[in-house]
């Protein structure tokens, strides 16, 4: 009798302990959105045509560590950070952007925002995030698309690049 509550309690303390620690799992896959992207934009000479990617002088450097750093350069003078902070994946296609300093949109200083994303053949990130009133405290109600191009390392050093 004493091994039967022996073992049925261990079982079910067993139980217990895997059913907490299966809870601590991710319910999600992480996407791979570490890396270094940059901005792009679609240009078309037709209206009704998305065009062709082109590439733009900002740039926005996902880490590992979890902090993000959006920066530009500036032909013929310095590169300058834009904004900073940190990021962390909430579902399969979001992630939270805390963002302690941002020149370009600062009504998002030292506040959250949600960022939709959709990562394709790793590549592209596409994004897309609301903002509901601008510095001045004007309603936008609007949602902001965004394409952003990672950025890889050739095999060789270009030849056509002066230094």
């Amino acid at each position: 009798m004493k091994k039967t509550y022996f073992f049925t309690m261990l079982t079910a303390m067993l139980l217990g302990v895997t059913g907490a620690m299966a809870q601590k799992e991710v319910a999600f896959p992480t996407a791979n959105l570490k890396g270094i992207w940059q901005l792009c934009h679609y240009v078309s000479e037709l209206p009704d045509v998305p065009g062709v990617l082109k590439a733009s002088n900002t740039f926005k450097v996902l880490s590992t560590d979890g902090s993000i750093v959006n920066f530009t350069l500036t032909p013929g003078s310095d590169a300058i950070i834009t904004g900073y902070g940190t990021y962390t994946q909430l579902t399969d296609n979001s992630y939270k952007e805390n963002i302690a300093k941002n020149i370009r949109l600062p009504m998002l200083d030292n506040r959250e925002n949600v960022i939709q994303f959709e990562l394709v053949d790793e590549g592209l990130l596409h994004l897309k995030y609301y903002i509901e009133k601008d510095l001045d405290g004007n309603e936008l109600n609007s949602w902001f698309h965004e394409t952003w191009k990672r950025l890889k390392m050739p095999s060789k050093f270009p030849v056509d690049i002066e230094l």
